[in-house]
């Protein structure tokens, strides 16, 4: 049930963050002009802090034991370092499939997200929470 729970969490985090990298980069950045991959790193950056965050509060009331484990202050640190890695990993993800292979961004961003799903459930459920 934990892992369903956390598949819901996850997609609709997954959700807001593609949109808001969609908003980010046709609506804002790519109007004003620039390098492609380096609109979609700063894009990807921005939108993954919108949707880590939706993901704590929603993951906290569905899904994990908040407070079980770490305070609350030190479990939001732990969180936001667990994703400060993911970032890194979704980073250099897009670099590789916009800036090398010359991928789509968007569809770039949907890959380097699914890529790093594994890495956030574990990361969060073994060394954060207690679930």
């Amino acid at each position: 049930i934990k892992l369903g729970l956390y598949l819901f969490v996850g997609g609709t985090a997954a959700l807001v963050e593609w949109s808001v990298f969609y908003v980010l980069l046709n609506l804002v950045f790519l109007p004003m002009g620039g390098s492609l991959t380096t609109l979609s790193m700063v894009c990807t950056c921005l939108a993954y802090v919108v949707s880590t965050t939706y993901h704590y509060f929603l993951g906290n009331i569905l899904v994990f034991n908040s407070g079980a484990r770490f305070s609350r202050g030190a479990e939001l640190s732990l969180v936001f370092l667990v994703s400060t890695m993911g970032l890194g990993f979704n980073l250099a993800l897009m670099y590789v499939f916009v800036g090398l292979l010359g991928w789509q961004p968007m569809a770039s961003k949907v890959a380097a997200s699914f890529l790093c799903v594994a890495w956030n459930y574990a990361a969060r459920k073994w060394f954060i929470f207690k679930s």
